[in-house]
């Protein structure tokens, strides 16, 4: 069989044939779950080149990039997030995301803080740098994001939106 999707198929249906030569419905091979699966799995790595190629010029690197995001997404709207808080957002070792804010801290994208609440625990916080960092990429990998999409009417979206939503509460 061809590696490259038909017409009317994709590559999720590709993966899905090779499999299902190997395990029945009685083995528990559920052709749609795991076509989902795939196809979700491809649309994320599809989400992360499209930011890779737009960091490919910019100083900024993806990792930098990737935990400015989350540290200005945080939940005390962007003002500041332990190194822990970081780490498991961002889905990193504790270890790694020091790493990741040595070199930040070193190129003045964030500071680092004693945490006026609790002594013993450090505060990053972006610098004005860091923001323009941020905000040069982000609004670009948005609309890249969005392209990803291009297929589906907004309805459609919201459907697949509610429907992964729902799929999520129920696995909680």
């Amino acid at each position: 069989m061809s590696t490259t999707p038909t017409q009317g198929t994709d590559l999720a249906d590709e993966h899905v044939e090779r499999w299902a030569r190997l395990f029945t419905d009685e083995d528990g091979f559920d052709r749609e779950v795991e076509g989902a699966l795939v196809r979700m799995d491809k649309m994320i790595q599809l989400s992360d080149g499209r930011l890779r190629d737009l960091l490919s010029d910019d100083p900024l690197s993806h990792e930098e990039f990737k935990t400015l995001h989350h540290l200005l997404g945080s939940d005390d709207q962007g003002k500041a997030a332990t190194p822990a808080q970081l780490a498991d957002r961002v889905g990193i070792t504790r270890a790694g995301m020091t790493s990741r804010i040595d070199r930040l801290v070193a190129r003045g994208m964030v500071t680092r803080r004693e945490d006026p609440d609790d002594r013993r625990s450090i505060l990053i916080e972006a610098t004005p740098a860091g923001r323009e960092a941020w905000d040069r990429v982000v609004h670009d990998w948005a609309a890249q994001e969005k392209a990803l999409f291009r297929g589906l009417t907004i309805t459609e979206i919201t459907r697949l939106n509610a429907l992964l939503r729902k799929a999520f509460l129920a696995h909680d």
